[in-house]
């Protein structure tokens, strides 16, 4: 027998003159405005789960003490609970079936077992069942092992592990199991930022589907899989792929990325696109819906009141978010509804009483307010109105239907510098940042984002504000401190002066950087003098303030920053253009606000209406923005590194992969 010991389970209102004029730059078009059916995996998942079972009550497991037919009794009555939703029960149920059997068989009911705490939401749970699984599995069991581990590390936020799992999967005579391991295979890899391969992947996997509806869902999957992986596609992948199905995927998916500025655009470029193609997958129902969807997802109330502060400390900020939210409302077609809006200052009345008259003058939509305290007040008195605040709540705040939450988050940013950092390879990192309560927010982000991908910080200073002298924290960070030590001591034993040239430690990857630009501009050639120049460094957007100078200082350092920044089209150049004629030299330093103003008005569009949370993808001009179940939208940004005192941006990167492995569905 094995090991029997049992696995742990987890336990005043200004409305706006509507003859105002502005030249702006069109938003950039939710790509996944037709929205995917998303994979039910929960069915898939309790279909393998019903066929699994009968086959296991004919297995008859040698040295075990129950009865075959209590054993298949006690499947059945997991898979009974399973069925009613006791996702917990189901998987105690399979554990004491685990104890009771052994080899392949006790195996199969542990992979069971973790497969209902997967869908008990218990990731703990089932990591712990997995890990104590190891890597032996059984052949028959390797399919089912996959796809419970697959699940797993996509939750965990680990494309990477996920495929690993999966690619060790090389044949199967389970077409059914096939083109659930092909469809974790293409997420993933769309989620790595690997478009080609990932349509490859789905497109092999349609060919194992009979149902319409199947068909028509693995095609909007890869529809949606375009939106968040457009950028990555180039334009002679396209004329280089042998396939003209993957080659329609992906200029489809490279049209829609271009265009994605432009309503009338995109919408004539997926007509044309269609005109040309008339044979292809996409060609008909799905393009059909996306063009139908697109008109009625941005579908905008009739009064808008935006809550902001256009006075007092916070005043520049206020006013350049009002900006660029009423350059969109100016912007959009002659066709399009444009509501009535509203604006109200929460730093002359506060954001309470701003939120009681917007919603006297009958709002059918609020936007704001800015700051966390203001948001929390509004939360304990919204009475149903939907509401977008511009900024993220505090951690501990329940938010009620229809609260929807916009930020310039530095966490999205600093998340985002440890992905880009371990998709480069590169997960051993030391940190700095300042003491403060910024710095240690970014600080703990970083840290969260870069174990999850597998990676380590080695060690984090939180160096002074208030001094342009940062050598004790870099050296201590790089252990120069201890390379000094024992020269000193040396030099002691011996009683001489030394010629000493010290060590920094080795075992570094790259720098993380919490800093702005004043601060930036000092770290970078102190770290050079430190002997850490060669070092990869990795910041947030704070270290670079457009329309600034002198950045020479800041050469090397990469960093996440706002499309409206690092990769403006015409259209949006054109509104950069129109702000600073406005606003002189100021409208740069407010660049990332009007951005945010903008993006949030194309949200009013979206959000209006929605009777849910569920997740949705927008490619707007403060990055491509996801939605959480939790109402919150986050962004993922583009990459630029500072060169001669400019910001250039880097092309987008894969992550960290092992081979592609193939599927083989098996003749028998």
């Amino acid at each position: 027998m094995q090991d029997n010991k049992q696995c742990p389970l987890r336990p005043a209102q200004q409305q706006v003159p509507t003859e105002m004029k502005m030249t702006t730059a069109n938003f950039q078009i939710p790509l996944s405005s037709a929205r995917s059916s998303s994979f039910n995996y929960r069915s898939y998942y309790h279909r393998a789960i019903s066929l699994t079972t009968i086959l296991i009550v004919l297995l008859t497991a040698a040295c075990t003490p129950m009865q075959t037919s209590q054993q298949g009794e006690s499947a059945s009555n997991a898979q009974l609970m399973s069925e009613k939703g006791d996702h917990v029960a189901a998987s105690r149920e399979y554990l004491n079936l685990a104890l009771q059997t052994t080899g392949d068989q006790r195996q199969r009911y542990l992979i069971f077992a973790a497969g209902e705490l997967y869908l008990a939401n218990d990731l703990d749970g089932t990591e712990k069942i997995l890990d104590r699984l190891g890597d032996n599995i059984a052949e028959a069991n390797l399919a089912i092992w996959a796809e419970v581990t697959a699940l797993l590390k996509r939750a965990r936020d680990d494309p990477e592990g996920a495929l690993a799992a999966l690619n060790q999967v090389t044949s199967t005579d389970n077409k059914d199991s096939a083109a659930r391991i092909l469809l974790l295979r293409g997420e993933s890899l769309f989620q790595l930022n690997r478009p080609e391969p990932a349509i490859a992947t789905l497109l092999k996997r349609e060919e194992l589907l009979t149902r319409r509806a199947a068909i028509e869902a693995n095609r909007t999957l890869i529809w949606s899989g375009l939106q968040s992986s457009g950028a990555a596609i180039q334009p002679d992948a396209i004329t280089k792929a042998k396939d003209p199905v993957l080659a329609g995927w992906l200029q489809l998916g490279y049209l829609a990325y271009t265009h994605r500025s432009s309503l009338s655009n995109l919408t004539n470029s997926l007509e044309e696109w269609q005109l040309q193609n008339p044979q292809h997958p996409a060609t008909g129902k799905l393009l059909d819906d996306v063009l139908a969807n697109m008109g009625a997802l941005s579908s905008y109330p009739n009064r808008v009141a935006l809550l902001l502060p256009i006075s007092g400390k916070q005043q520049a900020l206020g006013e350049a978010i009002r900006d660029g939210f009423l350059a969109a409302h100016f912007a959009l077609g002659d066709d399009t509804h444009r509501p009535d809006i509203f604006i109200y200052d929460t730093a002359r009345n506060g954001a309470v009483n701003a939120y009681q008259q917007a919603t006297l003058n009958e709002a059918d939509f609020i936007v704001g307010p800015l700051l966390k305290d203001e948001i929390a007040e509004i939360t304990e008195i919204s009475d149903g109105t939907t509401i977008l605040a511009l900024n993220y709540a505090p951690a501990e705040q329940n938010m009620p239907a229809g609260f929807y939450q916009f930020a310039l988050a530095p966490e999205d940013e600093a998340r985002a510098a440890a992905d880009r950092a371990s998709d480069e390879g590169m997960l051993n990192a030391v940190a700095l940042v300042p003491d403060n309560n910024w710095g240690k927010r970014v600080l703990e982000a970083f840290r969260e984002q870069l174990e999850r991908r597998g990676g380590k910080l080695l060690a984090a200073q939180l160096y002074p504000t208030n001094t342009a002298d940062f050598s004790q924290s870099i050296q201590e960070i790089l252990l120069l401190d201890e390379s000094y030590a024992r020269r000193d001591r040396l030099a002691a034993n011996i009683g001489k002066t030394l010629e000493f040239e010290p060590r920094r430690r080795q075992d570094v990857d790259l720098i993380f950087l919490g800093a702005n630009t004043t601060a930036a501009k000092l770290l970078k050639p102190q770290l050079r003098f430190h002997y850490a120049g060669e070092l990869p460094t990795f910041a947030t957007s704070a270290i670079y303030q457009p329309g600034s100078t002198n950045n020479s200082d800041l050469n090397g350092i990469l960093f996440p920053d706002i499309p409206w920044l690092l990769d403006p089209n015409q259209s949006v150049k054109e509104s950069q253009l129109a702000l600073e004629n406005y606003w002189g030299v100021g409208a740069k330093t407010r660049a990332r606000f009007y951005a945010m103003g903008y993006d949030a008005y194309y949200l009013v569009g979206m959000l209006n209406g929605r009777s849910d949370k569920s997740r949705m993808t927008v490619n707007g001009t403060t990055g491509l923005l996801f939605m959480d179940d939790n109402g919150q939208l986050h962004r993922k940004l583009r990459w630029a590194r500072m060169e001669r005192g400019k910001p250039r941006v880097l092309p987008e990167v894969s992550g960290r992969l092992t081979g592609d492995a193939e599927i083989v569905i098996s003749q028998q």
